[in-house]
Order: C-alpha cells, then structure tokens, then sequence
C-alpha cells in the first residue's frame, strides 16, 4: 500500500537508532508522531492516554531499535503496529480496571473484548485508509463520505466509469481486511529483540493531532517538529506484517 517510505530509508533509519544517534529519532518522530498518536486516539478513545502512549512508543524504538528488521515490512507499517499493540493492552488494562471498580455493575468479559476488538478494528481500518495510493482515497471518500454513486464518482475523478468501480472494489478489498484481523488476545505478549536500554533524549511537546472521526481517517499524516521522547514502554510486536 501507498506511501511507506523508501526500503533503502528504513534500513538507514534503523542503524542510525542502533548506533544511538538522536537525531534520526527526532527525524522519525517529525515523520510517524502524528500517525502514532491518531492510532493511539482511535483505540483509547482519550486524549491523555493517547499523549502518553505516543511518547511511550517512540521510547520504546529507542530503547529497542534492533526489534525492528526492515527485511519484514515497512517500517511505518512496524510503527503502526507497535503502537496497536501497546493501545489494544492499555485498553485492556484500563477495562479491566474500571470493571473492578463498578463490580456487579461491570460489563461482562465478552462485551469488553468486543468493544476492544471494534477499537482496534477501527484502527487498522484508519491506518489502512491513508495508507492507500491516493486515487483509491479518492475514490473512497466521493463515495462513501459525500455519498456519490459510481457514475458521479468517475465525474468528479475524471475517469471512466469502469475505473471508478475498479478504484472502489480494490479500496473496499484492502478495507475489508481489517475486520479479519484481530486484536491481541488477553495477555499476548509479541515477540521482540531484547536490547539493554538507554538513556532518552529530552521529551518532546505533545504531537498536535485532532480527534479522529469515527470513519475511517483519509488526509495525509500530519508533520510535526519535535526533539525526542522521554518515558519507558513495554515491548510492542516483533515486525510490520501484520499490517
């Protein structure tokens, strides 16, 4: 899918964290912090957390940046899935915490892992969307955000009609797959490289991110300017297949 950066940038990006050069991690910061926190926010659903989590998993990169193998994947599609990981188990945490507190009261298990799986759904689909080849965005967006048919759709494209349902069956394909995956079961733990951590650079301002519609997210990243992040995290997934 569209707009990972380039193979040869990843595999640089990564030695540079290895070698412990903050620099590349305030570069990687500007790029993927907004990316980060939009999918923090649509899992936990809560600004804070999402401010919080988002430090955590640029934290984690540094403190572990041989957890990333550019061989499996992109690594934005890594990132994206570090930080489902870490969301899908601080949700779970927070649920179960709330649920102890209401006590009788408390939803059953199996509404909570429902509506921690339709969160992270909901994720995947967002990361999906803006990552697609613009023209599928496109066309997404005329017809299931302004409500055109496949004709308009095409008009408003200016493309053919046959193009116009080729671009939607391919987006909705790419979109349908994150219905079929699923979050992390209670207590997973993915695996990862161990790497002995290391002191933080400064922590960075909070990455400026609006909350996300309850659709799926179709602009571009955002880009912010920021030096580096400050507190530790919990190990995320081991590579950026998954998504």
């Amino acid at each position: 899918m569209g707009h990972d950066a380039p193979p040869r940038w990843d595999r640089r990006m990564q030695q540079r964290l290895a070698h412990g050069e903050a620099a590349a991690l305030g570069e990687l910061y500007d790029r993927f912090a907004s990316l980060v926190h939009s999918l923090a926010h649509r899992v936990l659903d809560d600004e804070d957390a999402a401010d919080r989590l988002t430090r955590e998993v640029f934290t984690y990169i540094w403190e572990h940046p041989d957890a990333y193998d550019p061989k499996q994947g992109p690594l934005r599609s890594w990132i994206a899935g570090v930080t489902r990981h870490q969301a899908v188990q601080r949700l779970r945490q927070t649920e179960a915490a709330s649920a102890r507190d209401y006590g009788d009261g408390a939803p059953a298990p199996a509404e909570i892992e429902q509506k921690i799986r339709e969160a992270s759904t909901a994720a995947r689909a967002d990361y999906i969307v803006t990552s697609m080849p613009a023209p599928l965005r496109a066309a997404l967006e005329l017809a299931y955000f302004q409500r055109r048919d496949y004709r308009q759709t095409a008009a408003d494209l200016g493309v053919t009609e046959d193009e116009a349902r080729r671009r939607l069956r391919l987006g909705l394909q790419l979109l349908s797959t994150a219905h079929h995956h699923q979050a992390l079961p209670p207590g997973h733990r993915a695996p990862y490289t161990a790497r002995a951590p290391r002191s933080s650079p400064t922590a960075p301002a909070t990455p400026p991110a609006p909350h996300p519609p309850r659709g799926p997210r179709l602009p571009h990243d955002q880009q912010t300017r920021h030096t580096g992040p400050g507190t530790s995290a919990p190990p995320g997934p081991g590579h950026g297949r998954s998504w």
